[in-house]
């Protein structure tokens, strides 16, 4: 419920401090501090005048910083006690905190993420109706003193050389670039050229169209399968042939409505602009999720639901043409193009051909020390997904254009090497919304697909593409001014590269030349730089030293490819050969008739059936069946015995010679309770002395450990494991069985036990996995093929057989799961 719905008093809403901090106190080494007081802060931002301890440092800094230095403790923030109190208690805000306190602590050591929260809320709630500013902020800790460590504050250096010193030496070092490229290039007489910034010749007309996307996603009313969202399509009027389509995807928080000036634009030079609103992640959910009706500022899921959402547009456009002559006379679906603003840049990069790199977005995540990275807090959104590389590329989309683009940790080098089309990426020299430097320019480097384009809009924000009215606040430092004059440049710039690359009209290649932009840039307040290569070596000279952070982190080694593929050999054989629980009802089990039944077994049937068809093979493939236990799973797909394991397998990164399947079921740890103990085994409790019982050598066993050392654990081993703990826990042997609910629940059935003489508990889940086939790491095709036929009607055939009693809870535990 929205706190502005209780009409609760804003006092309620407040940590009352039982003081508020006087001063900040640097702990150099040891017993050796300085400090700092509040006081002669607020007296340099309020008269500029320098007294007191703060001569101490400010002795060290030129006029210019110290300017910025009062100008960032004048800024009002206009954001209310309501919103800052719904921001700091979100996901993102507690993360961010958590950030900001590792070096603003409230005591040496004790992260100051609840000393921030208070202070940010107090102050928003004592403010004017202008803002509140960082002396506020300061002025509200509820501690005398505000500790920081030096080597965190050395670290909160390096993170800000990152906006500062190293992001000008990187500009100097693009201008260089683009001065040496253009010294090559033969001039142009612009007065001859055709602005392409300026309207083409076509009229045009809108239309809206509705889309299916069947897939699971995000939508305001939560997680959903099966949804529409509509897409306005902008149609040149006056056409003779089919034209080339541009999709436009819009950033987070934004709506398409946005892009109508870019649709406008495109479509008066005879191209069909379609732009489609991502429900999840648009305009109207982020105001929803700041009036506190959403819990949920990204869901990890759009990082997977947008490009599937472009390509499901594909779809729609495809089955227009073919079925209507109209569609048909106006679209031609072989020649599109797909250009992204902010989060809108992350879609086109996935539909482009980047994989997301697990084990860079959890390193990236969860390191230790100070994270300022707004772009980053997004992308971390998706670590909660399953550690896979989604397959979200599509071919049909020919060339794209990245605005303001983020991804540098979800997709790492190893992710943006993968993709294959022509790119036009665009930047704003103070980027500070999704960081120039680290979320394009580095990512630019990495970019091995040719052509590529780097335009640098200088100076420029994450918004100078968009035009729009100069900004007042805080809000101008983020928008920019001369708005439009950036999307003046970004107009015509994208004209050029859609003639060129979806029209093949080379003409338009000076278009996209460095000197070009010289000329155009002439006289303008922003300018546009366009260069086509840059290293790692011209940014650390230009900035003088090695660079803050790695602009080239180490690749992961590659794994060399099977000497026959799994496709070939089962095309040769005519023999799936898989390895299945007997131990784990309802994936694999023994049952009352001693028949060996289960999920994994319809489920591999109906992959036999499935390879038959898609290999056009005379003869059914016959399947193979080993026994696989917790022991041997990984042993016997990484020696090659089987080519998939199907069971109640976590997905994990690290498991030496194999990988996983995407995910084809969400569980969760339960405590299986007897009904008459289960008041006394809450799992949101301590539980001291409580008899746990757990299976040997199991993620669920660390988990218990961790979370619950008081607790007295017993294990159990072997394939009857399960079934003797939860015969100790029915006997008082122990408390409760905790294990995996899907999986205690089914063991109950199995064993006939009444479904009410036990209790799983708690509702919510505690951990959340996601089940994966186990499959080996050095077969591409295979794993392309088998996560094809989990997305199949297929194996929803099979699922559905043997899920569908569970199925509502299912869906609710993926949902908390995706959401987290």
């Amino acid at each position: 419920m929205s706190i502005a719905a209780t009409g609760m008093a804003v006092d309620a809403l407040l940590p009352q401090p039982a003081q508020s901090a006087e001063e900040i106190r640097l702990l150099v080494t040891g017993p050796i501090l300085l400090t700092l007081s509040i006081d002669s802060l607020a007296t340099f931002a309020e008269t500029g005048e320098i007294n007191g301890d703060l001569r101490t440092y400010t002795r060290f800094l030129d006029d210019k910083t110290l300017d910025l230095m009062r100008n960032g403790l004048n800024r009002k923030i206009p954001l209310d006690v309501v919103t800052v109190s719904h921001l700091t208690y979100s996901p993102l805000g507690r993360d961010t905190l958590f950030n900001l306190g590792k070096v603003f602590q409230v005591y040496r050591g004790i992260n100051g993420q609840r000393g921030l929260r208070a202070a940010v809320i107090g102050a928003a709630a004592k403010a004017d109706a202008e803002g509140w500013t960082l002396i506020d902020v300061l002025r509200e800790f509820p501690t005398s003193s505000i500790e920081i460590e030096l080597s965190d504050l050395l670290a909160l250096q390096r993170e800000l050389a990152v906006y500062f010193s190293y992001n000008n030496a990187v500009v100097e070092a693009i201008q260089a670039q683009a001065a040496a490229e253009a010294a090559t290039q033969a001039s142009l007489n612009v007065a001859e050229l055709q602005d392409l910034s300026q309207p083409g010749p076509f009229q045009y007309r809108t239309q809206t169209v509705t889309v299916r996307n069947p897939a699971l996603g995000q939508t305001r009313q939560g997680l959903t399968v099966g949804y529409d969202f509509d897409v306005d399509v902008y149609i040149p009027t006056g056409l003779t042939a089919p034209a080339p389509i541009v999709i436009i995807s819009h950033g987070f928080g934004d709506e398409k409505e946005s892009f109508t000036f870019l649709a406008k634009h495109i479509a008066s030079y005879g191209y069909v602009a379609i732009v489609p609103d991502h429900v999840g992640s648009d305009l109207q959910y982020r105001q929803e999720y700041l009036q506190g009706w959403l819990n949920t500022l990204l869901s990890p899921m759009e990082f997977i639901d947008r490009p599937q959402q472009i390509s499901f547009l594909i779809d729609k456009l495809e089955a227009l043409v073919a079925e209507s002559p109209e569609w048909a006379a106006l679209l031609d679906v072989d020649r599109i193009g797909l250009a992204g603003d902010s989060l809108g840049s992350n879609t086109a990069l996935a539909v482009a051909g980047a994989e997301i790199t697990y084990s860079r977005l959890v390193q990236a995540c969860n390191r230790d020390s100070l994270l300022l990275n707004f772009a980053l807090y997004l992308e971390c959104r998706a670590q909660y997904l399953p550690p896979e590389n989604y397959e979200l590329s599509d071919p049909r989309v020919k060339a794209v254009i990245t605005g303001h683009p983020l991804g540098a940790a979800l997709y790492g080098p190893e992710g943006i090497r993968q993709i294959d089309v022509p790119l036009l990426m665009v930047s704003g020299s103070k980027d500070i919304v999704s960081p120039v430097v680290t979320e394009q320019i580095h990512p630019f480097i990495w970019l091995q697909t040719e052509p590529k384009y780097l335009a640098l809009l200088d100076v420029g924000t994450h918004f100078s593409s968009k035009p729009g009215r100069d900004a007042a606040g805080v809000f101008k430092l983020l928008a920019g001014e001369n708005r439009d004059v950036g999307s003046s440049h970004y107009k015509a710039l994208t004209v050029a590269f859609w003639n060129v690359y979806l029209r093949g009209q080379n003409d338009y290649l000076p278009y996209l030349t460095a000197r070009h932009a010289q000329q155009m840039s002439a006289g303008q307040p922003m300018t546009v730089d366009i260069i086509t290569s840059l290293t790692p070596e011209q940014l650390e000279t230009a900035y003088g030293r090695s660079a803050p952070i790695p602009i080239m982190p180490p690749l992961a080694a590659s794994v060399p490819p099977r000497a026959e593929s799994i496709l070939a050999e089962i095309e040769r054989t005519g023999v799936l050969k898989v390895a299945l629980r007997r131990d784990a009802a309802p994936f694999g089990f023994i049952d009352t008739q001693d028949r060996w039944d289960g999920y994994c077994g319809s489920m591999a049937i109906a992959l036999g059936d499935y390879l038959t068809q898609e290999l056009n093979l005379e003869v059914e493939v016959e399947v193979a069946e080993l026994a696989s236990n917790l022991t041997n799973r990984f042993e016997l797909v990484r020696d090659g015995d089987v080519y998939l394991e199907c069971g109640p397998n976590t997905i994990q990164e690290g498991v030496k010679g194999v990988l996983f399947s995407n995910p084809f079921f969400t569980t969760s740890t339960q405590f299986l309770v007897p009904a008459e103990r289960a008041a006394q085994v809450n799992p949101n409790t301590p539980l001291a002395n409580v008899r746990l019982g757990v299976l040997n050598d199991t993620t669920t066993q660390s988990f218990v450990e961790t979370t619950y050392p008081q607790a007295n654990v017993v294990t159990f081993s072997g394939p009857e494991g399960r079934k003797e703990g939860i015969a100790a826990a029915a006997t008082g042997e122990i408390d409760a069985f905790v294990g995996d609910g899907i999986l205690s629940y089914a063991e109950l059935l199995l064993e006939g036990y009444a479904v009410d003489q036990f209790s799983l508990t708690p509702d919510l889940p505690l951990t959340c996995d996601f089940y994966g086939l186990i499959l080996p790491n050095d077969d591409p095709e295979w794993r392309s093929l088998v996560n094809q036929f989990l997305s199949s009607d297929d194996e929803n055939a099979v699922a559905t057989e043997w899920f569908q009693e569970i199925y509502p809870e299912t869906f609710n535990k993926t949902a908390v799961c995706l959401n987290q």
